[in-house]
């Protein structure tokens, strides 16, 4: 169904600042600047939309770029495996990331919707409820020693999160919050 995405603002130049290299008056842009009729944003936080791409499209440029960075800040190399926490479409734009990059990308989520959604792009996925231990499955996917990271797309306040994430991750796993999550860490999980 759709809905306001609430991050993206889809229009055109009116003026370039000065020192504007990329961007001039009439420009068709997404920005991910604050949320008004006319708008002051900085030209790295703007992207020209290129011609053949319709608006429809064009609005998932800052989901994407979101998405994008997580996966960055992950660092991930060929053939590694990742959890992915929360199957929204953050969480789904990560997961074909990393699976374009040549990772392998495990999708967890307490939405049994979400989950098949992801099983039907064909991701591994399962559902998070009350028996079902994450960290336990990921230790036990690979060659035990634990998945090379994970990346929280999830929106929570929940703590737990976050250490299982930490347990479920090998030495010197990258964990990367995207989302939002309860922050009150278990530090011998993260030790």
């Amino acid at each position: 169904q759709p809905l306001a995405l609430g991050y993206c603002n889809l229009g055109e130049v009116l003026a370039a600042g000065p020192g504007a290299r990329n961007l001039k008056a009439g420009d068709r842009v997404i920005s991910n600047g604050a949320h008004a009729e006319i708008v002051s944003v900085p030209e790295n936080l703007c992207a020209k939309v290129p011609d053949g791409v319709d608006d429809d499209s064009a609005c998932f440029t800052v989901l994407a770029a979101i998405a994008l960075q997580g996966t960055r800040l992950a660092a991930p190399t060929l053939g590694e495996t990742f959890a992915v926490f929360g199957l929204g479409l953050l969480g789904l734009l990560t997961c074909q990331i990393l699976r374009a990059g040549g990772c392998h990308a495990l999708g967890f989520d307490i939405d049994p919707g979400r989950v098949k959604m992801a099983r039907d792009l064909g991701f591994e996925a399962w559902e998070i409820d009350g028996g079902f231990d994450a960290a336990r499955f990921a230790l036990d996917y690979g060659p035990g020693q634990g998945l090379d990271g994970a990346i929280i797309t999830a929106a929570t306040s929940d703590e737990e999160l976050v250490n299982q994430a930490a347990r479920m991750c090998r030495k010197r796993g990258r964990i990367i919050l995207v989302g939002v999550a309860g922050l009150k860490l278990n530090r011998c999980d993260f030790y």
